[in-house]
């Protein structure tokens, strides 16, 4: 929280408690009684963990990669007081390929896992609404978005939930958070994401 408010580049001090921060975990984790040796081995290697192949590495160190590719999307979401968060499938796009542009196994299955529009992704589609992803769709890149600004520019009383695999409401991009001025009602939201959805009311 300290980091996320801070504007200035992180100190010396700050630098080096953030390097220790996964030797220290690892310490946190035995303490506790877990002695998993793959959960030791992936927190304690999620830092370093290189691109390539995942079918060659033990258990823990796929673990890691997959740890550390859901670190870089989590990041590129957060805000902080230096920066403005990146749109979700520009923090998708982070973690999928891996540090020589190539496709990453571990990226990919994060993607495959949560979807291209992950749960509260902000999206404008076809008929020109935006609204914020609320659940897996058909596939994952048709998910259920529940309306939060109309066509014309106006916040809805009612969110409306679209089915993003018909073509009138197809997404057309992502939506970085701070162009979207709605206060969302996260238990509206929440009511929303399980149960039919009637994504072709008006």
């Amino acid at each position: 929280d300290r980091l996320a408010s801070q504007r200035e580049r992180r100190l010396a001090e700050q630098r080096d408690y953030i390097a220790q921060h996964a030797p220290r975990s690892v310490d946190l984790l035995k303490k506790m009684g877990q002695h998993d040796p793959d959960w030791l081995e992936a927190v304690r290697d999620h830092h370093r963990t290189d691109a390539g192949n995942l079918a060659s590495r033990s258990p823990g160190q796929r673990i890691a990669r997959l740890i550390q590719r859901a670190d870089i999307f989590t990041a590129r979401l957060a805000p902080r007081a230096s920066r403005r968060p990146d749109a979700a499938t520009a923090a998708m796009q982070a973690c999928y390929f891996d540090e020589h542009r190539q496709i990453d196994a571990a990226g990919a299955a994060l993607i495959k896992a949560v979807g291209v529009y992950s749960p509260g992704t902000l999206v404008r589609m076809a008929n020109n609404e935006t609204g914020v992803v609320v659940r897996r769709g058909a596939n994952t890149s048709t998910p259920r978005v529940a309306v939060l600004v109309n066509r014309d520019g106006f916040a809805t009383g009612e969110h409306v939930v679209r089915d993003t695999s018909l073509r009138e409401f197809r997404i057309i991009a992502g939506v970085p958070p701070h162009e979207c001025k709605v206060k969302i009602n996260l238990s509206r939201l929440l009511a929303l994401t399980s149960g039919p959805a009637s994504s072709r009311a008006w």
